[in-house]
Order: structure tokens, then sequence, then C-alpha cells
């Protein structure tokens, strides 16, 4: 199955579902028998659902996060459990943290800077390695626009990935010179979003 593998995948707009739909890809490659690696660009929060089914659940996907840690992570989640027979279990304390003002994991500074290029050098390893069958760099579009990754980088690194490495690319802002490159472009466009009528992100639906 893999010798058909290879192409790369853009996923981008204003619209919620960018991450959503390449961790869908991902969880549909594992049924498949795929080898998965997801970076997670500018992300620091391993509350998150995504992150905490990939450790629990799907042990053919190996993931990390390269970004700032929230502040409050420790109040929203408690490490229950890590022995030798089983997955880290994360148990949520039984409210949630409302966010409120706080932006400080969203502060594109020098900070956020050393996370990114982390998590690039990591991205290159891995797709040149030509052991994994499909990886998923979230948010490196975001990455890109905030000058973080130069494009001829990211053009570089698809060009010297494993032939036969399947590339998923997710984040608002694209780039039109990555977006020419790749196979697969989808723009998400928000039409309606309960964030604008001060809905703040829930726990399951958003993160």
């Amino acid at each position: 199955m893999t010798n058909k593998l290879g192409l790369v995948h853009v996923y981008t707009g204003n619209g919620k579902g960018k991450t959503t739909h390449a961790m869908g890809i991902a969880m549909r490659a594992v049924g498949q028998g795929f080898k998965v690696y997801v970076v997670q660009f500018m992300k620091g929060g391993a509350y998150t659902g995504e992150f905490i089914a990939a450790k629990n659940f799907l042990p053919a996907v190996d993931f990390e996060q390269h970004g700032k840690p929230c502040v409050k992570e420790q109040k929203q989640m408690k490490l229950r459990g890590l022995d030798d027979n089983k997955p880290p279990y994360f148990d949520y304390v039984r409210d949630d943290i409302d966010c409120g003002s706080c932006r400080h994991c969203f502060l594109n500074d020098t900070e956020q800077r050393g996370f990114v290029r982390s998590a690039f050098d990591k991205a290159k390893e891995i797709t040149s390695s030509k052991e994994y069958d499909l990886v998923v760099l979230d948010e490196i579009n975001v990455a890109l626009e905030f000058d973080f990754i130069k494009v001829d980088e990211l053009k570089r690194l698809i060009k010297n990935k494993s032939k036969h490495t399947e590339l998923i690319l997710t984040g608002r802002g694209a780039s039109k010179e990555i977006m020419a490159l790749s196979d697969y472009v989808s723009e998400i466009k928000s039409i309606k979003h309960p964030f604008d009528d001060g809905v703040s992100a829930r726990r399951g639906i958003e993160y």
C-alpha cells in the first residue's frame, strides 16, 4: 500500500477544522496499518484531546508538541497512573479552566521562535527518514506566516522528504508557493462560529 503514498496536502483557511481534518486522516492511516508522526508547531498544550487520544489509544502514532505550554495546564489536568503495562492516562479535574484574557500560549515572540525551530528540525529529520508513511506538520503554515520558517526552507523539506511519505501541512495563511507545490489544497471557510457570539473554546470540541 505504501508505494502509492507520497503526496502533499495543505489544509488552510480561517474556518474550524484544519487540525481536525488532519487528525482524522491520521486515524484512518493508522487503521490501515500505516506509521504516523504528528508534529504540532506553536502548540504546547498537552491537555488537548488529540494529544491525549494519541498517547492513550494510538500507539502507532508518534506525537510531539513544540510550543509554549499553557500556564494553566496543571490546573486543566492531572496525571494518573504511569506504569509499564499501559500508556499514560490523563484524568481531568472536574471543572474547566477559563482562559479568560490569557494569551500566553499565542505570544509569538523569541521563545516561540525557538520552539518552531526545534519543531522544524524534527520535521526535517522524520520526513526524510523513510520510517513513516504519513507525517502531519500541524500549524506549520502559521509558523511560515510569522516568518519563523522561510518558504524556501519548507520547499526544501518537501523536495527532500522520503518518496513514499505522505505529508500534511495545516494552518491558516498558507503560502501560495507551497500550495502550488502541493497535490491537495483545501481552504476551510468560516461561515459562522460561536466564538463570534462570545462562546469560548470548549473541551472535547475545540481542544
